[in-house]
């Protein structure tokens, strides 16, 4: 939620102006406190040159600038350094009522960031946020405050542990992803677990048995997420299947071989890995372990980029292995969606998937589109099948799926064909989605 409060520009500044004065002193200056002063000398600087006259306004005497640079006549950026911290301020479109100006605070020489504030073009505060760390140094809580950087609207625990719950028996299926929001009771209460209630699953990235949903790398003050809404696609779908959620190690990719070894030992029967990049070295762990669990079924996405992966491969969806299945999105009538990636070598199937409502981060319900959702939506499929019939391996559950698709208009664009929307809701196995309500955005993954 955006925090809109006016600030009194004139006001703040010349308090920050007499503030600075007294903190040289002492140089015990709060980083809520210099991103607060940094704002205020970002705002009355519409271009670089004027910022580069007033930094010194700026509290506390251990300051540089590291750059300053224009962007494109579109505004400026500039890094001051702060004794060893780091104060990054940039100006969008200054000149402008739809511009803005972004302030943060890095601390130390592994810049772990601390504080950021978002506000308009005349310094109307929209959002305020502060990460917190544990002993393990990694983020650990994020907190919304309000406009005058005191008051904490909203925390989030990057990290929480997992609620307990029964076990719950069915077709385990590992989602390799981002983690899920097992805080959730609908994601909570459909996850994989032993006979004592422990989660069969485990985080990859961080290394420790609470795989929640959390993507950073956008940014750590506005994480991403999308495994929970993989893992709801799949259970709304599929009433046989139970989750076993796997973060995947974005940092450490080569752990990947781990974490297919963990989904094996635990159980898992498919493996879905809706995720998709052009870099063949850091999937190479993940090829070889599809290779060597001959017993799993990999469904994986064929990628977004509206593009034949025949002719620029996209992986793990290029890798032509036998318990490898590849799968993109159409809308519902069976055309290839615009932004869907096809090959008629590398990909196997087409799947309904332009417009689907699920579960997100928060609970609500939300209109997604793209491969992503499409693997997600045969691998409940499969799960359906292998409910039906426990013993089938993946060669003849993977020929199950073909069997149940048809061919596509306009050409072949995919190896098999395409599964038409009456086969996620036909009687039987599958258990159709009911409708969902609180409507969000549309997002494509």
């Amino acid at each position: 939620k955006s925090l809109r409060r006016p600030v009194n520009l004139d006001l703040l500044f010349v308090l920050f102006l007499s503030f600075s004065a007294s903190a040289e002193a002492t140089q015990q200056i709060r980083p809520d406190e210099m991103v607060q002063a940094g704002l205020q000398v970002a705002c009355q600087s519409p271009t670089s040159a004027h910022f580069e006259q007033i930094v010194s306004h700026l509290p506390g005497s251990e300051k540089s600038i590291h750059s300053l640079i224009n962007l494109d006549k579109t505004g400026w950026r500039a890094e001051i350094n702060i004794g060893p911290d780091m104060l990054f301020i940039e100006r969008v479109r200054p000149h402008m009522a739809a511009g803005e100006t972004v302030v943060r605070y890095d601390q130390g020489g592994d810049r772990r960031p601390l504080w950021m504030v978002i506000a308009s073009t005349n310094c109307l505060v929209k959002t305020v946020r502060r990460l917190d760390y544990g002993e393990d140094d990694t983020p650990s809580a994020l907190h919304y405050l309000d406009a005058q950087f005191r008051e904490v609207r909203v925390s989030i625990d990057l990290n929480p542990p997992i609620p307990p719950h029964s076990s719950h028996n069915g077709i385990a299926v590992a989602v390799v992803d981002t983690g899920v929001n097992y805080l959730l009771p609908e994601i909570n209460s459909r996850l994989s677990r032993d006979e004592e209630g422990r989660v069969r699953g485990y985080d990859f990235w961080d290394l420790d048995q609470r795989p929640f949903d959390i993507n950073p790398i956008p940014s750590p003050f506005f994480p991403s997420h999308h495994g929970t809404e993989i893992a709801s696609v799949i259970t709304q779908l599929a009433s046989a299947a139970t989750i076993m959620p796997y973060r995947f190690p974005r940092a450490e990719m080569s752990r990947m071989g781990d974490l297919v070894s963990h989904a094996y030992e635990n159980g898992a029967r498919i493996v879905n890995v809706s995720l998709a990049s052009a870099e063949f070295s850091v999937w190479k762990e993940f090829r070889d372990a599809v290779a060597k669990y001959p017993d799993l079924l990999f469904v994986v996405a064929a990628g977004n980029d509206a593009r034949d992966i025949d002719k620029k491969p996209v992986y793990p969806a290029a890798f032509n292995l036998d318990n490898l299945l590849v799968v993109t999105a159409s809308s519902k009538t069976g055309d290839l969606v615009s932004y869907a990636n096809w090959g008629r070598k590398s990909v196997d199937l087409i799947a309904p998937a332009k417009r689907l409502q699920v579960t997100d981060f928060d609970g609500r319900s939300k209109w997604v589109g793209g491969s992503s959702y499409a693997a997600a939506r045969v691998s409940g499929l499969a799960a359906c099948l292998l409910s039906t019939k426990p013993d089938m391996s993946p060669w003849e559950l993977r020929n199950s799926l073909f069997a149940k698709a048809r061919s596509i208009r306009g050409g072949r664009l995919v190896r098999v064909g395409l599964l038409p929307e009456t086969r996620f809701s036909e009687e039987g196995a599958c258990k159709q989605s009911g409708k969902a309500s609180g409507l969000e955005k549309s997002v494509v993954g």
